[in-house]
Order: structure tokens, then sequence, then C-alpha cells
């Protein structure tokens, strides 16, 4: 059978198979179709893109099903990947033609950049790397595969205008992993931010695509090398050849002329650098959102905003008139009928609440006709259990909170954040104590040592931070890791701090003054958590990897691998007793196994997204696990049994940890807050 479409060997365009001159560039195309249809590894031809036939198998893994997209740098095709039930991934391959020596190691520099840059981002908003390697020439890139469609196609198919409401949401969405970006060290720019890069799900999620041209931010370069960009996205400064570097506000450009297509239906490729005012185009526009756009497309990139955090500052003021950014308790509604009548039994049986206790367990009380449920247990003791409603939320920070932790005492919690700071607050009604700055970078990690006297900061600076729990008052700097630490955890007994990196590397050293014990280098790749065991004698550490490994914390010495996982691991915890290990991972699973053999004794399954943490109840009872699904589950720790989900977040749940006493539990994420709620409680 005779394809329909012949491949011009020059610029790899698809022309009709009468065709004698290719419709792109003009150059003659070859008669003998078949020959152009799928080249062999090695001819002439086989530096061309999108060319590989349905069920073609690449890597003896990776099926493919069919070419989804196609352009200058190369092809994207859907595949299953036959290794691990045949799951749904996208295989970009990358485009060598016609290109000379010079441009081909420039073009396979750029596919590494993009590699290596992917490989160390996760985010809510970005689809994850799985793979990548050579064949035949070629050069694949393995994603996630995202069902859905692009948001330019979503725009039309609803006339090309989205009502400015949804438009504050997709605006939010792009700012938050565009804040990520711009907030990795060394800043990443993507450069070509377009409805076309931006993948939208059935759900209005969203999911910025094709890293080809982004690139790092250098400080003190002036310009950037080549000038890159979709015309009337790009902003000016990408046009300016040797004359202007691209800045986190050069995607602030790209995002508002975005926004402003969406809302009006113009397509800024017609007229670059120009924006008609949004109110002479729709109605109905909210107040200081045409202010907001016309600010981001400005030509001088310092008339922009500050930031993309100032940017979605603002949308979030637009979406939401009147919210403060200040600490918020929540106000539960009046108390329904039926609340009240569950509330007079419990009186009645002499369980009423102590004084301290009154206020957060009438809250959920109130809040029984939203879906409580009373369960008398053992001995007459009453639990409640209820659902979507926090005792308080505390937005004190200006980015995606990372990490949290509570004081031994159960008094104070530490959070973490993009916006490079760790802020400290009461426990009990979310007050602000004070906020140490001391880091160059986005803080990943927090804790506090055994006796509650210091905490310890982790950041993509490269440096652990130790310092007064008291004040935040610095005690000293740890900088023996080369890339970004990812975690930290103090030994049982205060005297050892174990630190995991970017460099694949878990340090051990001495919190009086840093001295490195030694360095565990067991792991292939980034190494994202790391836990003591409650004995103090051995240490847990999960990696990009795909494995947890377990090894002696006095010498560094292995003691075995756990390969449970077909996914990233991102979080691990023991079980307060040390018998067992929960671990976290990309494949949407929480596994429970044996901490002294690695023996699995069961999968928890409940959630439809990465699973990004997991904490383990201090009364061994409970497991809290949160999901880049926008949810935290908890659920039994003997059996893996689900007891309920909490489904307060509006995005990716990062961090979740239990309070001491395990009555109540601090979850944060990707929308910039710490949202604190009691899952269960004694009343």
């Amino acid at each position: 059978m005779v394809p329909s479409d012949i491949y011009c060997t020059t610029c790899g365009a698809a022309n009709q198979v009468q065709d004698t001159f290719c419709f792109a560039c003009g150059r003659p195309l070859q008669a003998n179709a078949s020959s152009l249809r799928y080249p062999v590894a090695g001819s002439v031809n086989s530096t061309l893109t999108g060319l590989l036939p349905p069920h073609h198998l690449l890597k003896y893994r990776y099926r493919l099903l069919g070419l989804i997209g196609q352009g200058g740098m190369g092809a994207v095709y859907k595949a299953e990947d036959t290794r691990f039930h045949n799951r749904l991934v996208a295989v970009k391959e990358m485009s060598q033609s016609n290109l000379s020596q010079q441009k081909l190691t420039e073009a396979a520099d750029a596919f590494q950049r993009e590699m290596h840059m992917l490989a160390t981002l996760e985010h809510q908003n970005l689809p994850t790397m799985q793979d990548y390697f050579t064949d035949a020439g070629r050069w694949y890139l393995v994603m996630d595969f995202i069902t859905g469609e692009t948001l330019q196609d979503y725009a039309s198919k609803k006339g090309g205008k989205l009502p400015p409401q949804e438009v504050l949401g997709i605006g939010l969405q792009l700012c938050t992993v565009l804040d990520y970006l711009h907030t990795r060290q060394p800043p990443i720019i993507f450069r070509d931010l377009k409805p076309g890069n931006v993948m939208r799900t059935c759900d209005g999620h969203l999911y910025l695509i094709d890293f080809g041209i982004a690139r790092h931010f250098k400080p003190g370069q002036t310009s950037d090398t080549i000038p890159l960009g979709s015309p009337g996205y790009a902003a000016p400064e990408q046009y300016a050849r040797m004359q202007a570097q691209t800045t986190p506000r050069t995607d602030m450009y790209g995002l508002g002329a975005t926004l402003h297509q969406v809302i009006t239906g113009d397509d800024p490729s017609q007229t670059p650098f120009k924006f008609a005012p949004l109110g002479s185009r729709v109605r109905g526009i909210p107040t200081g959102l045409e202010t907001l756009v016309m600010q981001m497309v400005e030509m001088d990139a310092d008339k922009r905003p500050a930031s993309i955090a100032a940017v979605k500052r603002e949308l979030q003021a637009i979406a939401s008139p009147g919210v403060s950014k200040q600490t918020q308790p929540i106000t539960p509604p009046k108390p329904a009928a039926e609340s009240q009548q569950v509330l007079a039994p419990l009186q009645r049986q002499g369980s009423k609440p102590s004084a301290r206790k009154r206020g957060p367990s009438r809250r959920a009380v109130l809040l029984g006709g939203l879906g409580a449920l009373a369960i008398v247990a053992g001995g007459g003791t009453v639990w409640w259990l209820y659902s979507t409603h926090p005792l308080y939320a505390y937005h004190g920070h200006a980015g995606a909170v990372t990490a949290v932790a509570w004081s031994p005492d159960g008094k104070h919690i530490a959070s973490a954040s993009f916006d490079k700071t760790v802020q400290v607050w009461d426990a009990t009604n979310g007050s602000h104590v004070y906020m140490y700055h001391g880091h160059a970078g986005a803080v990943i990690a927090v804790a506090w040592s055994p006796h509650g006297e210091r905490i310890a900061s982790a950041s993509f600076d490269k440096t652990v931070q130790v310092w007064d729990a008291a004040n935040g008052g610095n005690v000293y700097t740890y900088h023996g890791h080369a890339g970004a630490v990812y975690a930290v955890a103090w030994s049982p007994d205060g005297k050892r701090i174990a630190s995991a990196s970017d460099d694949k590397t878990v340090q051990v050293w001495d919190v009086t003054n840093g001295g490195n014990a030694y360095t565990y280098n067991g792991h292939a790749s980034p190494v994202y958590a790391v836990a003591w065991s409650p004995d103090g004698k051995h240490i847990a550490s999960a990696s990009f990897d795909k494995t947890v490994q377990v090894w002696d914390a006095t010498s560094g010495g292995h003691g075995y691998t756990y390969h449970g996982h077909a996914g990233a691991v991102y979080a691990v915890a023991w079980s307060p007793n040390g018998k067992r290990i929960a671990s976290a991972s990309g494949d949407e699973t929480v596994r429970v196994w044996d901490a002294t053999n690695g023996g699995n004794s069961y999968t928890y399954h409940g959630h439809s997204g990465r699973v990004i943490a997991v904490a383990w109840s201090p009364d061994g009872k409970r497991i809290a696990s949160g999901s880049s699904d926008k949810t935290v589950q908890v659920w039994d720790a003997a059996n893996g049994s689900h007891v309920y989900t909490y489904h307060g977040h509006a995005g990716a749940v990062y961090a979740v940890a239990w309070s001491p006493d395990s009555k109540r539990i601090a979850s944060s994420g990707d929308e910039d807050t710490v949202q604190v709620w009691q899952p269960a409680f004694i009343i």
C-alpha cells in the first residue's frame, strides 16, 4: 500500500503523494514515496522525524500508537509502555533534519539541556519525564501522556473566547507553574508560553508542555545566544539580538499575551506588540484585570510587574475581592438543627470537651451537617470524623509551601516555601511568630530537632541551615552538597543530621559544627527523601531512581534496596515502632513494607495522581498521604483500608505532618497555604 504522504528530505514537511515540489521549502520531492515513508536507520532520511509506523517498538519497550504532533524541532508519538501494563506515554523524537555538523551539535546540546532540566522538575502542572534514549541516530524523550487538548484548541471550540472568571483560573494555574520554574536555582525561563503549549484536561487541569527553548537565567549576562519564541507571544527582548537577556518577565509577557487572546479572541501573531484594551473587546471584565494584563504586555520589561508571584497575588485578589492574604481562621456556618441534635447526646454522656479543645471540637460538630460521622469506640469513647473543613488556614507565604513540621511540644508549626522563607507560627490558631530569611533559594525541607531547640532547613541554594527555634537566629550553615538539598532529618538523639540532595548523595554530619561524618553514594539519581529509624541505627533514603535504600546510620554501610515502586519515590517514613516503612511514589501508590528485609506488606492504591508526601501518625494507627490529585488520604496503618479523604486543597499536596498527639494534621501544597485540620478527635 502506497502511503498518502510524501516527506521532504530537506525540511521534513508532509506533502501529498502526487506533489512534485515541497509546499514548505520549494525543493524537489523524490518520486518513490514508499522510500520516504519509513526511512531506515543510517539512510540519508534517517534524520527526519514523525515517520515511524504504528506498532513500531522503540527500545524494545515503547509500542507506538500513532503520531500526535509534529513541528520544526521534532515529532511526538502516542505510545504504550509495554513494561508497565501498557500505560500511555508521549514519546518526543528530536529532529536532526537538514542540520550542519555545528547545528547538529547545538541540537544535541539543546536536547540534553531539556532532558536534564526536566529530570529535576516535579510539579502538578508539568508532565513527568519517564525516560530518555537514542535509537537509530535519533534522540527520544518519554513523558507522561496527557489526555486532553491544547488551550488553543479548547478556546477555538468555545468561539475563541473564554469567560473572564475561567481565564482567571487559567492565569492562576499558569502563574503557579511559572513561579515554580522561576524560583529554581538557577531560574528556568520558559520563553515560549502560548495557548498551543498549554495542555488542558477535561477537568480543567493545565500542563505546560514543550521545553525545547527553555533556558536558565544567568545573572549578569546581558543577552541571549539566540532569540527564540513564537511571533506575537514572544517579548520584545526575544527579538533584540545580542542586546537583552530573557528574564522571568519574558514569561510574564507570554502569559499576558495568552490571557489577552483567550479573553478577546484576538490572535497576537497577527498584530505583534499591539493589544486592544480588554474592555473594548469584551463586556464584564473584572475590576483590575485589564490593568494587570496590559502591564504584563508592556514593551519595556521594567514596566511589567515585579514577578510572576506578584501577578498571581493580583489575580487572586481580582478573583476573590476583599479576601486578605493574612492568616484567616475558617468561620463555620451557623449550627444546623441536625448538628445540635448530634451534639446533645454526647454532652449527656459526660464526654464534653475540655476548655482548651472546645473551640476546634465545636467547629467540627457544627460541620456535622456537611459530612460528619459519629463512631462509638470501645469504652464509650466517641470519635468524630469529618472531611473538607480546616480548623484554620495559614496564608503567610507568597509561594507554594513545600514542607511543614510540628514542634515536639505541639505548640508551633514551621513551614517552608518557594518564597525562600521558613515561617514559624502558633499551632493553635495560626498566628505568625517570626520568619527566617537565611536562604537564597526556595526552601524545600524543614525539621525540628528532637528537643525542639533548633530547626534545620534545606534549600535549592545547596545549603542546610541550622537556626535557633526560639528566635530564628542562624547557628551555622552546612555547605557540603553540590546540588539542591531536598530533604533533611535529625537523628533521634539530636546529635547528627542527614541531608539528601540533587547531587545523588545523602550526607550525615555533626549538628554542633557541621563536620561531615560520611557520605552515602548508593543512589543513581537525585535523592528526594531521608528518614532516620526511631532507634537511630538505620537510615532510609528515597530517590528518583525508583528505589528506597536502607543503610547503617553509623557507618553508611548498605543494608538492602527496596525495588517495589515503578516510579520515582518522593517520600519515606518509618513506623513509630521502627518495624515498617511507608514509601510514596510517582506510580500513584504508597507501599508499606518490612523495615528489616524489604518484604512487602501491602500497597495503598487510593490516589489518582503522584503521591508526594507520607506521614505515620505518632500513635502508629494511621498513615496520611498527600498527592498531586489535590487530596490527603488517611488510612489504617495495619492493613491499608481507607478511612477518608480530605479535599480542602485546590492544588497538589506537597507535605503532610501529624501533631505529636496524633489528633491534627497540617498539610500544604501548591496554593501557598497550610491547612490545619482535625481528622479524628475525642470529645
